[in-house]
């Protein structure tokens, strides 16, 4: 009998989730901006209130500052110590905002009601295939109201990839340095990435663990291809979700798309 070898996105977001956790906490300190920059966007589309829904939103950086903005905002992630942490952080910071634990590619099991805005953040696409990305559209256009807007944000572009790839480099902090190692199938655009962790010691360095995964990366016109087939109907292309500056040649995916009237 064949053995279920789990997905990398269990692996990493359940098996090994506290490890994660640690460098997703270096991302909270652009929170805030983040969640006053997307609340810009969203002002522009006459949207100042109203349900907000994020797609693997980890530990709730985006989420609690979106709702300190004032939003109602949910969001959903696929580690249950990301949601558990999240939570706490929100009543910590007096923050009303929901959490729901659970696999995205269900999305539309997990939530039963309509949403003002959907957010895709951080290179949330492309952890499956195209096919199953392309039914995710499909069921973010299906959670929107009418005029709805998603926004795919801070998701690498085959486009910015390119003209940035790196076969190795390392990130560093007061504990850690991370070994990134990656190879980029140009023909089938899926970039194989390995992590390595290693732990400070004084002067020495300790593994402490590693993680392979691929990810599909797709070029900004893929993108805008399957959001057309959901309905979705492409607004804006920014260069930088920090800047609002008007996408490049080379610009990651900081897209926005609003839901076409039937």
């Amino acid at each position: 009998m064949k053995s279920h070898r789990k997905h990398w996105t269990e692996r990493m977001f359940v098996d090994k989730a506290e490890l994660w956790l640690y460098w997703m906490n270096k991302k909270w300190k652009n929170a805030p901006r983040i969640a006053r920059q997307i609340k810009k966007i969203l002002k522009r589309y006459g949207i100042s209130k109203g349900r907000v829904l994020e797609l693997g939103c980890g530990n709730g950086r985006i989420t609690i500052y979106l709702a300190r903005q004032g939003f109602e905002a949910t969001g959903v992630d696929i580690s249950q110590l990301y949601i558990d942490d999240a939570r706490k952080r929100a009543d910590r910071m007096k923050v009303m905002a929901h959490f729901i634990r659970g696999d995205i590619r269900r999305i539309d099991r997990l939530v039963h009601r309509k949403f003002d805005v959907v957010i895709s953040i951080w290179t949330s696409l492309g952890y499956y295939t195209r096919q199953t990305d392309e039914q995710i559209f499909k069921k973010v256009s299906k959670l929107l109201n009418k005029d709805g807007l998603f926004l795919v944000l801070n998701t690498m572009s085959r486009e910015w990839l390119l003209k940035r790839f790196s076969p190795a480099f390392f990130e560093e902090t007061d504990r850690y340095i991370k070994l990134n190692r990656n190879t980029f199938d140009r023909l089938h655009s899926v970039l194989h990435n390995k992590w390595m962790t290693y732990r400070k010691e004084g002067q020495d360095l300790i593994y402490e663990d590693e993680i392979e995964f691929d990810l599909r990366i797709y070029a900004l016109c893929e993108l805008v291809e399957m959001a057309e087939k959901a309905g979705l109907h492409l607004k804006e292309a920014y260069d930088s979700i920090l800047t609002l500056e008007p996408a490049k040649s080379d610009s990651p995916a900081n897209l926005v798309f609003q839901k076409c009237q039937v």
